[in-house]
This record gives C-alpha cells, structure tokens and sequence, in this order.
C-alpha cells in the first residue's frame, strides 16, 4: 500500500513551457473496473499492465488530495481477460515526465480520442504540509485537485466537463 498525496492543475497545451518532445514520455490506455472505490487497469506503452485500487481513508480530510494506493503487476492475459469487465470509457494519454528545479516531478498528461485537447499536470509530494504549501505554477490555468471532474475515473464515468 502507497499513500498517494498528489495535487492537480488543468492546463493549456499552448502554455506548457517545456519542450515536450524533449522529454520522457509514456502511452497510457486506461480502463475501470469499478468508480468506488476506484479499479483501474493500465497498459503502459503497450507493454507494461497493472491493476491499481485506490481507496479514500474515511479518517482523513483530504478527499481530493490524498488516497491509498495498492498497484498489483499483471500478465497481458490478465489485462486482456479484465478488459472484458470494463466500465465507462476508456482513457488514452500520453504522460510526460519534466523534474522542476526543485526537485519535484510534473507529470503532464496530454488526452487524445473523445478528450483530445484536454490537458492536466500532477505532481505527488512526500507529505501533505509540502503540497498545500506548493504554489501554483504561473503558466496553469486553475488547481482541479478538489474538482472531482477532473479525476480519471469521472473523466471515464461522465467524459469531459462542460466548462
């Protein structure tokens, strides 16, 4: 089990100021096998597949900043064979990966298919002090952290927010 501490922004791909084909970067298709609690598989560049369960502690007041996390490897035939169970739409982006000066890892995932032009950064802290103390980076267009449309599962659930 992985506490994940994470923070959100929606962002303009024109306003990125990095280079993303400079950048690492990943093909990620996922797919849910259940909104609540939260049962994804992921294949990540065609190779690579797990099964992730994200969970919200009942304790806890970050709702949309904190969960635990439990990520389990599969086989292709495990995906494919969880494939037949999925809910919703499936997602596909590709995530790049940009290390800020401060150490910290922004994760940008640019959507493609029915979300294409939808664009989202993230970026997972080691405790909950340094992602509320974090500022929002200039170039964002708003933190989505406790927008719950903008979670993948609901983004797979209900497609894009209307705003």
């Amino acid at each position: 089990m992985n506490m994940e501490i994470e923070r959100k922004w929606l962002i303009s791909r024109n306003d990125i100021p990095y280079d993303l084909s400079q950048l690492d970067s990943m093909l990620i298709e996922q797919a849910y096998l259940s909104f609540y609690p939260t049962i994804r598989i992921r294949r990540i560049d065609g190779n690579q597949y797990i099964l992730t369960i994200k969970t919200h502690p009942e304790k806890l007041d970050y709702s949309g900043l904190q969960r635990e996390e439990y990520e389990i490897p599969l086989a292709e035939e495990e995906y494919e064979a969880l494939k037949e169970r999925v809910i919703g739409n499936s997602i596909v982006k590709t995530r790049y990966i940009h290390k800020t000066d401060e150490g910290c890892k922004e994760e940008i995932d640019i959507f493609h298919n029915d979300m294409d032009g939808l664009a989202l950064m993230e970026i997972e802290f080691e405790d909950v002090d340094s992602a509320l103390r974090y500022p929002d980076p200039e170039w964002i267009i708003r933190d989505v952290t406790y927008d719950n449309r903008y979670k993948n599962s609901s983004l797979a659930k209900n497609g894009l927010p209307s705003d």
